[in-house]
């Protein structure tokens, strides 16, 4: 499988609240229904920490995709209508310009 994780932050002005009901409610269903090639997806929603730290992120998103190929037809969907939808939705409560994406191989080393 491939792993695919970005972090994000929220939009300047929303609260981590309203960022993470859009996340969850919105843009997570969104995903679900157009993104093509997913086989899991998963969104990590930031706490503020333990007296009251802001995190620097708000959250980061797994996806997996069952296989290289799987993943490039995803990366060219982001080139077509649908991944302006994609991105459109995205404007509405991330700040696309800290977006940092990579591609990771689970270790695991408990469980």
């Amino acid at each position: 499988m491939v792993k695919v994780i970005s972090t994000i932050r929220r939009k300047e002005g929303m609260s981590q609240e309203e960022f993470s009901r859009y996340w969850e409610e919105n843009h997570g269903p969104l995903i679900k229904k157009i993104l093509p090639g997913v086989i899991r997806y998963v969104q990590n929603h930031a706490r503020k920490l333990p007296g009251g730290g802001e995190p620097k992120i708000d959250g980061v998103v797994e996806i997996w995709f069952e296989d290289m190929d799987a993943w490039r037809k995803a990366a060219e969907f982001f080139e077509g209508e649908g991944g302006k939808t994609i991105i459109a939705d995205e404007e509405k409560f991330i700040d696309r310009s800290s977006m940092v994406f990579f591609v990771a191989e689970e270790k695991v080393i408990v469980g």
